[in-house]
Formats: C-alpha cells, sequence, structure tokens
C-alpha cells in the first residue's frame, strides 16, 4: 500500500489523475516517469510555448493554462481541512469529488506532438 497522489490546480479547480498517463499514483511512480503525468503537467505550466526549438508542437488552449497558478501535488493521507476549508476531507478527496479531470485533454495536446505520439503510455 501507499499514499496515491493527484496534481490540483486551486485557482482553477481542476486536477490530473496520474493513471491517465499511465504511471502509477505514488509519488516517485508519476515523478520520475517519462512522458507521462510530469510531462503533462510541465506543458500545463509552460509559459511561450511555441516560440522555439523543442517546444510542443500543439496549438491546444490546454499549454500554459496552469501557468501562474497554485498547484499542488496532493496525497490522500493529506491533512483533512487544508486547502479545502471543510474539515471532514482533504484535498485529494475534494478534488476528485468537485474539481474536473482534464487529463484527457493535456494527453491529447501531448498527441499532437509527433515526438511524443508514439512514447504515450496506454492509460491504466
Amino acid at each position: 500500500m501507499g499514499q496515491y497522489y493527484v496534481i490540483v490546480n486551486l485557482d482553477k479547480k481542476e486536477y490530473i489523475h496520474p493513471h491517465k498517463f499511465g504511471d502509477g499514483l505514488k509519488l516517485l511512480e508519476f515523478g520520475t516517469s517519462s512522458c507521462g503525468t510530469m510531462t503533462g503537467l510541465t506543458i500545463l505550466l509552460a509559459d511561450g510555448n511555441g516560440q522555439g526549438g523543442g517546444d510542443l508542437q500543439s496549438d491546444h488552449t490546454i499549454i500554459g493554462s496552469w501557468a501562474g497558478d497554485r498547484i499542488v501535488v496532493s496525497g490522500d493521507y493529506a491533512d483533512e481541512g487544508k486547502f479545502t476549508n471543510d474539515p471532514t476531507i482533504n484535498l485529494y478527496g475534494f478534488a476528485k469529488e468537485h474539481f474536473e479531470d482534464i487529463s484527457e485533454a493535456v494527453i491529447t495536446a501531448m498527441r499532437d506532438d509527433e515526438h511524443l505520439k508514439g512514447m504515450i503510455q496506454p492509460q491504466m
């Protein structure tokens, strides 16, 4: 067993789910993956994509949409009430109940790029 995580945007009320990227849910399972969750997070946080070599080759509006926002890597054992203002639930549970999972949109943007298309793991 172990602690499972999602990556949450508090400002946009969105999250990404590591399993959707073909990664495990434990911190080091997705934190060290190649072409998975961390690539997706990088795409969301990018400011200025498409202006240089090595950028993601996609014009998807999801790219850079989290730049400047408050982001939390939230575990299912995290403190209840922290970030939620509800003492009965932690952010992991709250986000999964009330926020939008945008993993599919991020994966779509990743698949637009010819270099990434063949590297994306199948979803679990």
